[in-house]
């Protein structure tokens, strides 16, 4: 590919050198570049990387594209093409769609944001489409899963929400290969901000809610918001935004939405487009009818709460605007289970415990609340606050977990470079007196000890990590998982 075409679409502010050049690859990591190819570089959180252009000109890079005002650039005596752009990040993710051939033009995009329930909300998309028949993918945090050419089911491993700009366009070209027509994706703050998704187009865009995470990140909840509604930014002009009308800040996505399509509302209350009516809750099960512009849709999940309720909601009206038969949306329903949310493991006890992903506030009493709801004696909460990240809701938690749970068992979650027994302090550090709870920092023994310390009729809910396999501890990743942890103590 020539340089020429590798930049299509970018908005460049100057440039030296020839734009005619073969290109043999692009590398954003300068430890990454090979002979021929495209340096990308720009000013990161903690690191800017046009201080690495002579290390990828000494390993090969034929060009270099940045966002600094840099007058020449040379190797071995030889001038090198060097191209500034506006933002490098966005330049990076134009760049890779360029690079392998704009695949999500063939795609039908559906993006999922918010604090709490895009996994949940986007597995139950993902799952509709399958029972529609549908060649249908995800890509989201748990994994990204895509329907081959013949009709199997594959799962990739995920490190990030959202991808990287390259590894996004990547599965995109996968999935058009195995013929996929939709592409359910979780689309996170960060990925947002970072300009992951920049250039590409939304066929439909779904807020679920917005309360407190990422500030490690975003600073401020202004900045924070600013970053979801980036999403309904890159809606497509016929496209259809699909909001929760119960959010306190659901007007300032509809006016984001303002030169589009009427926006598709769900809800638990009667004036919006869906919602839920004759809501029947059980230990392992949640039954609703949803109330539909196109009528009453019976439904069964076997994801608890009333958060999954909302969730449910928006799945349903993702079917309805892909025309999925009623019958498929309430098998694709039925038929979700998502890994590490409100995960039930059972080993024939006569006590319920639960491992969710709960890390935030509202996350955490969500979950609790509906484990209250289903539970016969006491509820018991497992749960840490992971490290270098927002400290803010720490207390939050801790008093979230006082005020639901009969009793708090506070311990470590992914400690990263902070110390446990701190970030533990931090959480019981306005706790009421009243509170009943112990400080355990090994999460293993913490586990170990609601477990042994529940009884029949008890609901025991881990927090925190859900799906995770790892604890990662002073910047190193330890194998572990709350579903193995628990169930091996079961048995």
């Amino acid at each position: 590919m020539t340089l020429h075409e590798l930049l299509r679409g970018l908005n460049i502010t100057t440039s030296s050198g020839s734009l005619d050049i073969d290109i043999t690859g692009v590398a954003s990591d300068n430890r990454k570049v090979e002979l021929g190819n495209a340096f990308v570089c720009y000013q990161g959180i903690s690191v800017d990387s046009h201080n690495f252009i002579p290390d990828a000109l000494q390993r090969g890079a034929a060009v270099v594209i940045g966002e600094k005002s840099i007058t020449t650039i040379e190797t071995q005596g030889k001038p090198i093409t060097y191209v500034q752009v506006p933002c490098g990040r966005r330049a990076l993710s134009l760049i890779a769609a360029n690079w392998h051939g704009n695949p999500a033009k063939r795609l039908k995009l559906i993006g999922i944001t918010g604090t709490n329930g895009k996994t949940s909300t986007a597995h139950l998309i993902h799952a509709i489409f399958k029972a529609s028949g549908r060649k249908t993918a995800l890509i989201g945090t748990v994994g990204h899963q895509y329907m081959n050419t013949q009709g199997e089911e594959e799962t990739l491993a995920a490190s990030l929400t959202t991808p990287d700009a390259f590894a996004l366009h990547a599965l995109l070209k996968q999935f058009t290969k195995d013929d996929v027509e939709y592409v359910t994706m979780e689309t996170s703050s960060q990925g947002l901000a970072l300009q992951r998704l920049a250039g590409l187009t939304f066929d439909t865009a779904v807020f679920t809610n917005f309360t407190q995470d990422h500030l490690d990140y975003h600073q401020t909840m202004e900045a924070y918001l600013k970053a979801k509604l980036m999403l309904f930014e890159q809606l497509d002009k016929n496209g259809v935004a699909i909001l929760n009308s119960d959010s306190p800040v659901v007007e300032h996505i509809v006016h984001a939405c303002s030169d589009l399509r009427k926006p598709l509302m769900y809800g638990l209350g009667e004036k919006a487009d869906l919602h839920a009516e004759d809501i029947n809750f059980s230990y392992n099960r949640l039954a609703f009818t949803a109330v539909t512009p196109d009528g009453r849709i019976p439904a069964k999940l076997r994801l608890l709460g009333e958060y999954n309720l909302y969730n449910a909601l928006a799945a349903i009206a993702v079917g309805l605007r892909y025309d999925c038969p009623i019958s498929a949306i309430q098998e694709g329903l039925a038929a979700t289970v998502v890994p590490g949310r409100f995960e039930l493991i059972d080993r024939g006890q006569d006590f319920a415990v639960v491992v969710d992903y709960a890390h935030t506030p509202d996350g955490l009493e969500n979950v609790l609340t509906a484990a209250k709801r289903v539970a016969e004696r006491n509820l018991i909460c497992v749960f840490g606050c992971g490290g270098d990240r927002d400290n803010g809701k720490r207390p939050k938690m801790g008093n979230i977990s006082a005020q639901i749970a009969d009793y708090s068992v506070i311990t470590s979650d992914n400690p990263r470079t902070e110390n446990p027994d701190e970030i533990i302090a931090q959480i019981v550090s306005n706790l009421p007196h009243d509170t009943k709870y112990v400080c355990i920092s090994e999460r293993r023994d913490a586990i170990y000890h609601a477990i042994a310390t529940a009884k029949s009729g008890d609901v025991v809910v881990i927090a925190g990590k859900g799906h995770e396999d790892y604890q990662e501890i002073n910047g190193k990743r330890f194998p572990f998982d709350d579903r193995v942890v628990a169930s091996d103590f079961l048995r």
